[in-house]
């Protein structure tokens, strides 16, 4: 027997243009987990990216090396994780432009993000703007044809929920991030994104 051995891979996507997010210390979290059920994962720092605006009917070659690292590691991921911060009710504007390039998948064999299964987490200062834009991304999954991990992970009042060096101390929080990592790659291995991982003969 020979192994195809491509494992599964998870990307994620988030932080916010302040430095020490805590949504981006959240998806490290996530990732690390997916990484322990065996997938390859890779981090898309949006402060790291610094991606323009995005502008309906520009090519994607006009926009820059950021925006196609963006979209290629978008159309090669099994599985997704999304973290954004909540600001004013809702999802925080990097995040929502960052989706947004996936209007460059619409005409792929898989429309945007068909059947590949997104996890979501929201950091926010107060206690319902979490919440709010976990709605709002589950709306933005369905739309782009994915499907929403059932567990997501609001973290309200982040302020208390890490240290200053950027460690979860919440044991209640580590553990559903640890547990969203697991499952996104579980739930993509079962919808069949996980054939690389069988063997042949």
């Amino acid at each position: 027997m020979t192994s195809i051995d491509r494992r599964l891979h998870v990307v994620g996507i988030g932080g916010t243009l302040r430095d020490g997010s805590t949504g981006l210390r959240a998806l490290e979290e996530a990732l690390t987990a997916a990484e322990e059920a065996g997938a390859t994962t890779e981090l898309l720092d949006l402060r790291e990216l610094d991606l323009p605006m995005y502008e309906p009917g520009k090519p994607l070659e006009e926009y820059g090396e950021s925006v196609e690292r963006l979209v290629e590691a978008m159309r090669g991921a099994d599985a997704m994780l999304w973290s954004t911060a909540a600001y004013h009710g809702t999802l925080a504007g990097v995040t929502k432009n960052a989706l947004d390039f996936t209007q460059f998948m619409a005409r792929d064999e898989k429309p945007y993000l068909q059947d590949k299964v997104i996890g979501l987490i929201a950091t926010a200062g107060g206690d319902m703007a979490a919440v709010n834009s976990i709605n709002a991304m589950v709306n933005i999954v369905h739309a782009l044809r994915g499907v929403a991990a059932p567990l997501s992970v609001p973290v309200t009042q982040s302020w208390k929920v890490f240290d200053e060096e950027g460690n979860v101390r919440d044991e209640g929080i580590a553990k559903r991030l640890e547990s969203l990592g697991w499952l996104i790659v579980e739930m993509a291995t079962k919808l069949g994104a996980g054939d690389a991982l069988r063997t042949a003969a």
